[in-house]
């Protein structure tokens, strides 16, 4: 039989367990505490009515934290809230999380000094790698608290969590200065074929190849003069181009205004019967296909073909194989946004016709753009000053 303490009431002396046993309700579920002695169980109880009293109560669990970023990044894919990219992305920085001593810790006994100590690991990764695993850590514990197994969220708390810099330096934006856009538009003026008005959409719209690639004529609204971006192509698990369910994230879902630089090939490839404004025999264009042909486009025009490789390009005119190796299709993204800033675009606006998740992104993205922009304005105030005198 149990003995109750005097006065105590819920906590009794259990011969079976050859214990002390302490009882109370959370949640309309039974709970139960264990000690040696009396104190100890009533220290626990008393301890553990505070804490639901202050809401900073927890169930007790073993769950560690690369079990709770497993649960995320399944329940996201499964609830198709990622695309397959984001989530063989998401893939690759778990399993450089599963490298860190604190993967398989139980997420109750992680703490700042211990999280801080551990990000000191992954100064060797980009500062997009080391981004995304915090971000990856932070909703760990968010589902945790959800779970009501940890009271708090270390990354929510300013100065508590130390995200590191890496050592590499960033990758610098690489746009099309002036004069290379117009050896570029030239170069385009002088052939056509199935590929031209796909640049000319990249660099007069900001799109992101894939999502050039995945339009269809409804996205196409002539008589509002908007383009609707709804989706992107993205790979299967058999790494097979298929047009996605969305854009490469959400916030990229947007519309963008149809201006006279586009307006007649976007009317030309709307009345074409095919599902896809752009395809190859009516088949999916694959980007590296593009990103050939804009390589061929560079060569001709003469853009990024060094010194060194100018004698090999006379040698032999066929070849792309020379320096414009350094020379991508996304260059015709970051050619649009450069022009936008250099015209004196807000970033909001800006932000939001690149389908940005928030202004940040945009800001910290082209910063030098920007910083280069405001010395030139500032100048121009100078200039005027001047000539006030």
């Amino acid at each position: 039989m149990g003995k109750r303490g005097n006065g105590e009431g819920s906590i009794y002396y259990s011969e079976k367990l050859k214990r002390w046993v302490g009882q109370y309700t959370y949640a309309g579920k039974r709970k139960s505490i264990y000690g040696k002695t009396r104190t100890e169980v009533k220290d626990k109880l008393n301890k553990a009515l505070v804490n639901i009293t202050d809401n900073k109560y927890v169930d007790k669990s073993n769950l560690t934290l690369i079990e709770l970023i497993d649960m995320n990044i399944e329940e996201q894919f499964k609830a198709n809230k990622v695309l397959e990219t984001t989530y063989k992305r998401n893939l690759y920085n778990r399993n450089i999380i599963n490298t860190l001593n604190m993967a398989n810790m139980k997420i109750q006994k992680l703490n700042p000094v211990i999280i801080n100590q551990e990000f000191l690991q992954l100064t060797n990764y980009s500062n997009s790698v080391i981004s995304k695993i915090a971000q990856l850590i932070k909703a760990a514990f968010d589902k945790a608290l959800m779970l009501n197994i940890v009271n708090n969220n270390p990354f929510t708390i300013k100065g508590l969590i130390t995200v590191p810099k890496s050592n590499k330096q960033d990758k610098k934006i690489d746009a099309l200065t002036v004069d290379e856009q117009k050896l570029f538009i030239a170069e385009l003026e002088k052939y056509y074929d199935e590929y031209t008005n796909i640049f000319y959409i990249a660099i007069y719209t900001g799109m992101r190849i894939g999502e050039i690639l995945a339009l269809s004529p409804d996205n196409i609204d002539l008589e509002n003069n908007i383009i609707h971006i709804n989706k992107t192509l993205t790979t299967n698990t058999n790494g097979k181009y298929i047009i996605g369910l969305s854009t490469k994230t959400y916030t990229g879902t947007r519309k963008i205004p149809i201006t006279n630089l586009i307006r007649k090939i976007l009317l030309e490839a709307s009345n074409i019967e095919n599902e896809l404004l752009f395809s190859h025999d009516n088949k999916i264009i694959a980007p590296s296909t593009i990103n050939i042909h804009f390589k061929k486009i560079c060569k001709n025009a003469g853009i990024r073909i060094t010194n060194t490789t100018r004698k090999k390009y006379k040698e032999d005119e066929k070849s792309v194989n020379l320096k414009t190796s350094n020379v991508n299709t996304h260059m015709l993204r970051h050619t649009y946004a450069t022009r936008c800033i250099e015209s004196g675009m807000s970033a909001v606006v800006l932000s939001k016709l690149l389908g940005h998740a928030d202004i940040e992104t945009t800001l910290n993205t082209y910063t030098s753009v920007f910083n280069k922009f405001k010395e030139d304005e500032i100048q121009k105030y100078i200039n005027y000053i001047e000539q006030l005198h």
